[in-house]
């Protein structure tokens, strides 16, 4: 038995499937089951001098042969259970992967945490939702992150390693609300969207004792009829079967967890199973078995894990779960890999494009090209596919198709060259560079809302149309002191536009603690530091606190400070930040963070004058979360203003969130006392409109640094 040893680059992966009961060899890193092989499948176990370090050789009686050096090795035990043949997926090897992380609005989400699981390599995002995780474990046929941010559920994504360069993704989180709750003595039943969850009486555990108080459902499910699916589910559509990896089409897949009151993880009792119905999609209904494979997702692993079936009784699925992570009913099918590249008839890679591979039995699958134009993913064998290209329009900020093609899977591997024509389409070129003049490790280029990603600091950006464009360059290769170019504007003509050399050298974002712990995104405009959310705190930077009203009649009468939520819903805290009357803004105890102040009349002049007297709204808006039209919001300030509407002191009533965004200013309006300025934002235009509100309203906040 090898004792605690330090591993710190080779790893497995334990994949379980419905295999009978074996005795499995497991071999450790950080406590967690890095290679789990069933002991049968050993033909033998040795060690040998490997490329000058010592490496045992974990050798099947198929040939195949696991290779770990011994000084990466925790430890290894030998436990019942059931594994897929490790030769399934291939040599272990590392690669990279980099991608964006966006929320339920589409907005980046910062600070999100990105982790490989197989190896413990870890990064964050940044403040456009941006992360860079380079040489990671992973086997040539699997590789797998998760991320995780206070208030969602965890998320992760899976992909087929491409041969060199990065792997791209994009991953949208999924927050955790509440869907409902049941007593645990009695059990229930809590709907969520297409999900209905029916829970026995006496049937859930906290810490491995019965628990008989309130449970709190959290539930998201999902749409398998939408491509944002796809960014919005576990891993990818991937499933172990028969000791057989098998593409999977998904008739219905949620996220299911269970707290008590205090946010602690519930659990189901050993025995016990839950009923999980699903309503089937009215686009699905025509195709779906009358029994369908269910599965459940395995968050340290990285793919779906087959539990059994599901039975459909009219226009749903009903199946039984004994644990709760993710669920999914799914058809199963063989697939091969395909490797493909995307370019323009000029030779040029196609960056950041959006791959749909559409299968007359497996629906649609979305991939991205990464900044070489390359992807990989897996398909169906013997089909006719229909390939996609989309590509983002910065005038509509979403996906367009630019090219179409059909190709033809067989039995073999593809490997694919598309030459895309890609009429209308104009290109900006040019290379981020850092201080001192060499190509950024890890940088992008953000244009608008859109992020593309660069290899070498090169970038190429396909536009839809001609005219002025805005872009901005970034290198994150440290997170802790972000930098950035300027503003530059291009102007692109019929043949595109070069940007030549972008240099990073300001540093543009940080990050601001309130008195209540709450850490706030800041943003450099101009000469000024904005916080780049809206304010959450409630008590003064004394410790003091500032009173919750959630009642109009006592809200109306007030003089002195007092905050609410947005419907005094708790998931609007989340989302808006917090609801304050003026007199918050000016009491000498500071509502804002040691160093911070409510920003003055003037001071917002000061940002105007900054951003130009049009349209500064549309540099200021996150460009998700408001009205459908938003005026074509860029958010190219980083400001991220957000519609948290109003808690008005007129109507009795909360009005306006997800349409208009006000601030406060500290500065009273000259002609009534009554009234104080503040800034307002809407989703019809792009302006920022300067007016008096009554004090008495409910107000967001943004703080600017002293």
């Amino acid at each position: 038995m090898l004792k605690k040893l330090h591993f710190l680059v080779l790893i497995g992966l334990a994949l379980f499937t419905q295999l009978p009961a074996q005795t499995l060899k497991n071999i450790y890193r950080h406590n967690l089951p890095v290679l789990r092989i069933p002991t049968a499948l050993i033909d033998k176990v040795e060690t040998a001098e490997i490329d000058g370090q010592r490496t045992m050789r974990v050798i099947q009686f198929n040939g195949f042969v696991s290779q770990i050096p011994v000084v990466q090795i925790d430890s290894i035990t030998h436990t019942d259970g059931t594994a897929l043949d490790p030769s399934q997926l291939g040599n272990l090897r590392t690669a990279s992967v980099m991608g964006v992380v966006r929320g339920p609005t589409g907005a980046p989400e910062m600070n999100a945490i990105v982790r490989s699981p197989y190896g413990g390599e870890e990064t964050r995002t940044d403040p456009n939702g941006v992360f860079f995780l380079n040489n990671i474990m992973v086997y040539d046929k699997l590789g797998y992150i998760s991320i995780t941010k206070p208030g969602f559920h965890q998320a992760s994504r899976s992909f087929l390693p491409l041969e060199s360069g990065s792997n791209r993704v994009n991953v949208q989180l999924l927050t955790m609300t509440q869907s409902g709750t049941f007593s645990a003595m009695a059990g229930g039943t809590v709907t969520s969207g297409l999900l209905q969850l029916t829970f026995p009486a006496n049937a859930i555990q906290l810490n491995g004792q019965p628990y008989s108080g309130t449970v709190r459902v959290f539930a998201a499910a999902l749409d398998p009829t939408s491509p944002i699916m796809y960014d919005q589910m576990p891993g990818e559509l991937l499933g172990g079967m028969n000791d057989s990896l098998r593409l999977l089409r998904s008739f219905g897949m949620a996220s299911i967890e269970l707290r008590d009151d205090n946010m602690n993880e519930l659990h189901l009792a050993n025995g016990v199973s839950a009923t999980l119905t699903f309503n089937i999609p009215t686009d699905l209904q025509a195709e779906a078995p009358a029994t369908i494979d269910w599965w459940s997702f395995d968050e340290l692993l990285g793919y779906w894990k087959h539990e059994g079936e599901a039975q459909k009784q009219g226009t749903q699925y009903i199946g039984a779960a004994s644990h709760f992570s993710w669920w999914n009913c799914d058809r199963p099918e063989n697939f091969n890999d395909f490797h493909g590249a995307v370019n323009t008839v000029g030779g040029t890679p196609v960056s950041d494009a959006q791959i749909n591979v559409i299968s007359p039995t497996l629906g649609t699958g979305v991939i991205y090209t990464n900044a070489e134009g390359t992807f990989t993913c897996r398909v169906p064998k013997n089909q006719n596919l229909t390939l996609n290209v989309n590509l983002t329009c910065s005038s509509t900020n979403d996906w367009a198709l630019a090219h179409t093609e059909t190709i033809a899977s067989s039995t073999q591997p593809l490997n694919n060259l598309i030459t895309a024509s890609l009429s209308g389409r104009y290109p900006i070129a040019g290379t981020v560079l850092n201080c001192v003049g060499q190509p950024v490790d890890s940088g992008y280029v953000k244009m608008g809302p859109q992020i593309f990603i660069t290899q070498y600091g090169s970038f190429n950006i396909q536009t839809c149309s001609l005219g002025e464009y805005v872009i901005r360059g970034y290198n994150i290769t440290n997170l802790d002191s972000i930098k950035v170019s300027e503003m530059i504007t291009l102007q692109v003509d019929s043949t595109g536009a070069n940007a030549e050399n972008i240099t990073t050298c300001s540093t543009m974002f940080g990050a601001v603690a309130d008195v209540d712990g709450n850490i706030y995104e800041t943003v450099l405009i101009g000469d000024q530091w904005w916080m780049a959310e809206n304010l959450k705190t409630a008590h003064f930077t004394d410790g003091s606190e500032i009173p919750n009203v959630t009642t109009n009649l006592a809200w109306n009468q007030l003089t002195t400070p007092a905050w609410c939520n947005y419907n005094n819903s708790v998931t609007n805290d989340s989302i808006y930040g917090k609801l304050y009357n003026w007199f918050t803004t000016v009491d000498s105890r500071n509502v804002c963070p040691t160093g911070w102040h409510v920003p003055t009349d003037a001071e917002w002049i000061i940002l105007r004058d900054y951003l130009g007297a049009i349209g500064q709204g549309v540099k200021m808006k996150t460009v998700n979360g408001w009205g459908l039209s938003n005026s074509l919001a860029t958010n190219e300030s980083g400001f991220s203003a957000l519609p948290g509407g109003i808690f008005s002191n007129i109507d009795a009533n909360f009005i306006n969130a997800g349409y208009f965004g006000n601030f406060w200013s500290s500065t009273e309006y000259f002609l009534l006392t009554d009234n104080a300025w503040l800034r307002s934002m809407n989703y019809l235009n792009g302006n920022v409109t300067r007016v008096d509100y009554n004090k008495r309203n409910g107000i967001s906040i943004r703080c600017i640094k002293d």
